[in-house]
């Protein structure tokens, strides 16, 4: 498949690297600044080049687009992609509101063209088989979700995660690994929240630096979770202060299931989770080594069906829904 990529920032470095591993071609890249057009061609061998991003997402030339926008952007180019029938890889979050999340779901609803988002993890083999020990009955009743996913020196980048307006700040950001996460794993749905958090500046309209949240958690009448203990909880910890935490554990009654690095392996080589028993032992578990898993997620936009990618996209569209949930009612620590 040839590929545009429609945004050049950061996010876009390692993307390039995991379209070639899957076999495909970078064909084009736009950006909106032409001088950072010009040095992210050069650097990264990509031909064509275009500061016209509508026109890169109906180009006749290539076959997928990946959406490496700020958030903000992500509904109206990645529904010009589609409504051109090009399948997305949109990158998280999906959109900056409910509404244009929506909005995405409803235009692959109506083209029939397949958006993938940018979420990883679930790409990878190791995720499945911590789900399967999650769903397996081994854990016992499942009391707590415990996610914690931060990242330092963020804002020093000067990207649009300063910048509340262009879908920044952390919550949209690493608070989405944290919700997704816990949908995804076990299929629980939060009932009630509440949170608190620090915000970039003194404005209320500045950009989340710093947000937990603790949601009481509801097995999904709809979807197969696994036991819930009357107690369950959730506890959520994203911002741009401690670096270096990408921690899950899922706690159970007889035993826990920890991944230090779930949202993807330190070492690719050794992508293990550990299961803790009542017994005080640890079992470590590693599965599929060497994997790649954003190869991965680009070779699924070629074999995912639509109703694959409107299934994904309705955990996205809740996920959405509990940010902005989390946004209009936190606390504002000071």
């Amino acid at each position: 498949m040839r590929w545009a990529f429609v945004g050049i920032g950061r996010v876009t470095h390692r993307m390039i690297e995991a379209v070639r591993a899957a076999g495909h071609q970078v064909h084009l890249g736009a950006g909106r600044d032409s001088l950072k057009l010009r040095d992210w061609q050069q650097r990264f061998g990509v031909e064509h080049g275009t500061t016209d991003l509508l026109g890169a997402c109906e180009s006749k030339e290539i076959d997928a687009v990946y959406i490496a926008l700020p958030p903000s952007l992500h509904a109206q180019y990645a529904i010009a992609a589609l409504r051109a029938g090009k399948p997305v890889l949109c990158e998280k979050a999906l959109a900056t509101t409910l509404p244009q999340a929506q909005e995405i779901y409803q235009a692959v609803l109506e083209t029939k063209v397949p958006l993938v988002h940018a979420t990883a993890f679930p790409h990878h083999p190791r995720s499945h088989a911590m789900r399967r020990w999650i769903h397996s009955g081994q854990l016992g009743q499942i009391c707590r979700v415990t996610v914690a996913c931060s990242v330092g020196g963020i804002l020093e980048r000067r990207d649009h995660r300063g910048d509340a307006s262009a879908g920044g700040g952390c919550l949209l950001d690493l608070g989405w690994y944290c919700a997704y996460a816990t949908l995804w794993f076990t299929g629980f749905r939060p009932t009630q929240m509440q949170s608190m958090g620090t915000r970039i500046d003194q404005r209320s309209s500045s950009a989340w630096y710093q947000v937990q949240t603790m949601a009481k958690l509801a097995s999904d009448t709809k979807a197969q979770t696994p036991s819930a203990h009357r107690s369950l909880m959730a506890s959520w910890d994203c911002g741009y202060e401690a670096t270096g935490r990408k921690w899950i554990e899922i706690a159970g009654t007889q035993a826990s299931l920890i991944c230090d690095d779930f949202l993807r392996p330190w070492d690719i080589e050794k992508p293990r989770f550990w299961v803790h028993g009542s017994d005080g032992k640890a079992r470590c578990e590693i599965d599929g080594p060497g994997i790649f898993q954003e190869a991965q997620m680009v070779q699924s936009l070629q074999r995912v069906t639509l109703d694959e990618s409107l299934e994904a996209l309705e955990l996205a569209i809740h996920t959405q829904s509990i940010l902005a949930d989390i946004d209009a009612s936190a606390q504002i620590r000071v």
